[in-house]
Formats: structure tokens, sequence, C-alpha cells
């Protein structure tokens, strides 16, 4: 009947195509999915950069990526029955850093510890030699440890508080075997094996 008549709907190229509101949920998912991917990937970066810079600095990570302050790092190493203790730390020059071992030995009775020695901070680190010619072969726990206290420098004692207050970071300890009120103390620890004399 109508033979020869040909209908055409006009559409604007330019008019933006409808949208259903399901495609609308789809998309707004589609952000929430990409930022939280965003998230992860971030937080996953910044453990990757933590724990590569811990490696190649030798626990000690920037203050600025771990946000402690101070740090104590150790190594300790052993020849001919002499211990090498090295340490880095964000403390300031001058510090004073209290540094002993200890090895407790698998028999009865068998213990040794040596004397606690005192060392200064100077370009961020410290290190001492200890003699162990008289210990027995085993595991050998070094100790670093920094405590505010009255023979530390005013600047040091000015950044961190009278009491430590100010010290944080997970190496921040009580030391309950030292007095009522305990301390506040940073220490750090590394074992390093001694072989038979």
């Amino acid at each position: 009947m109508f033979r020869g008549v040909t209908v055409s709907i006009y559409h604007d190229p330019l008019a933006p195509a409808p949208v259903s509101p399901s495609s609308r949920r789809f998309r707004t998912t589609d952000f929430i999915l990409a930022g939280a991917a965003v998230v992860v990937l971030a937080v996953a970066s910044l453990l990757v950069v933590k724990v590569g810079a811990e490696a190649v600095l030798g626990q000690c990570a920037p203050t600025w990526l771990v946000g402690t302050d101070p740090q104590l790092c150790l190594d300790a190493s052993i020849s001919r029955q002499t211990l090498s203790v090295t340490g880095s730390t964000s403390l300031p020059d001058g510090a004073i850093v209290q540094v002993w071992a200890a090895d407790y030995g698998t028999g009865y009775n068998q213990r040794w510890t040596t004397d606690t020695v005192s060392l200064t901070v100077s370009d961020g680190a410290f290190g001492r030699s200890l003699d162990l010619s008289d210990w027995g072969a085993g595991t050998v726990t070094v100790y670093a440890q920094f405590e505010v206290s009255s023979d530390q420098p005013a600047s040091v004692v000015s950044r961190y508080g009278a009491r430590g207050e100010r010290l944080n970071g997970p190496d921040v300890k009580l030391d309950y075997s030292r007095g009522d009120p305990p301390p506040l103390v940073v220490q750090s620890s590394t074992d390093v094996d001694l072989p038979a004399g």
C-alpha cells in the first residue's frame, strides 16, 4: 500500500547516546575498583621501597620512609674470637649508645656477657671491637641501646624529651630491669655465631 514511501528518522550525531541506569552503576563501580587498585599498588610500592632500602642500607631505611626516630641499626661479625660491632643511626652526633654482647650457652650454668661500653655517635655511626677469647662456641646476641639520660648532650635531650617522651617507633621499649618508673629506651639486637676457638 505504501509502496515507494521512505520513512527516515533524523539522528543528531552530536547528541549524546542515551545511557541506561545500569550502565551508570557499572561505571561508578569501575571507578571504585580502579581507585582501590591504585591504593593497593601505592601501598605495595612503599613496602617494596622500604624493604629494598633496608636490604641495601643494612636494616636502616631513611627516617622519612619509616617514620621512626631514632633508628638504631646494628651489624656484627666475628673473626678470631674478636667481635666487631658496627651500627648506623639517625641519632645526632654526640649521642651516646650503650653496646654489649651476651651468650647464654647451651649447658648448665653457661653464660658469658661483655661489659657494657658507651659509644659516641659520629656521622650517623658507632662501632667497637670486643674480645671474646674466653667464650665458648655458640650464638652471641649483640645489643645496642639508646636512653635519654643525664649523660646525653643537651641537644639530644631537647630533641627526644627529658624522659624520652618524643621517642617513637617499634624499637621503643620500657626497660623494666631499671628503676621505677622504668625508662624508655630504644634497643636493637642481632645474632652472630661464635665458632669453637
